[in-house]
Order: C-alpha cells, then structure tokens, then sequence
C-alpha cells in the first residue's frame, strides 16, 4: 500500500523519484521487481511439478527455507506456510505468466 507522501521528505521523495526515472530510461528494474519475478517463476515451476505429479528436492529446499525465514522473523509456522503456498498457488496471473514464458 502506497504511503501518503511526508512534505517534510519532498526532496529525499524528488531525488528517489528521479533515480527512478533514470532507471526506466535504461529499462533497468528496481529490487523489487527482481524480487516479484523470482516469486512468480517459483509459481510456474511449482504449479509444472503438480500438473505433472514430480517433485523437485530443489524447490522442496528454496519453499522450507522461505517458510523458516518467516518463523524467524516472528509469524508463525503454519501461518506462513498458508500464506506462501497459497500465494504461489492460487495466482490470479497464472495462466498470463505462463504464456509469457512458453
């Protein structure tokens, strides 16, 4: 959720809103969109494996360990296990992100 802009800070929000720019001119993404594309290629891979009914020990791992870096940040276990499966699951993009990948 966008923050309501802090006039006190319009510079620090000018000069961010600047590099941003820049960085769109370049095409260059930002962390976050870095971020977002790795949870959605998780997503696809995930959503293969179940169509198929294979596993894969290496997405096994990558799933515990998001899971166990929830529980170490305070949420509880079966929680976070709720929330990141059901967020990888049940994507409303699916369908739209696996066509731009096939």
């Amino acid at each position: 959720m966008p923050r309501v802009a802090d006039e006190r800070n319009d510079k620090g929000r000018e000069a961010t809103e600047r590099w941003r720019e820049g960085l769109r001119g370049k095409r260059e993404p930002e962390s976050c969109h870095a971020d977002v594309a790795v949870a959605a290629a998780v997503s696809i891979v995930l959503n293969r494996l179940r169509e198929t009914g294979e596993s894969s020990e290496d997405l096994e791992a990558v799933l515990a360990l998001s899971k166990r870096l929830m529980k170490s940040r305070g949420y509880d276990g079966k929680a976070s296990a709720k929330k990141l499966m059901s967020r990888l699951l049940f994507r409303k993009d699916l369908a739209e992100l696996r066509r731009a990948v096939d």
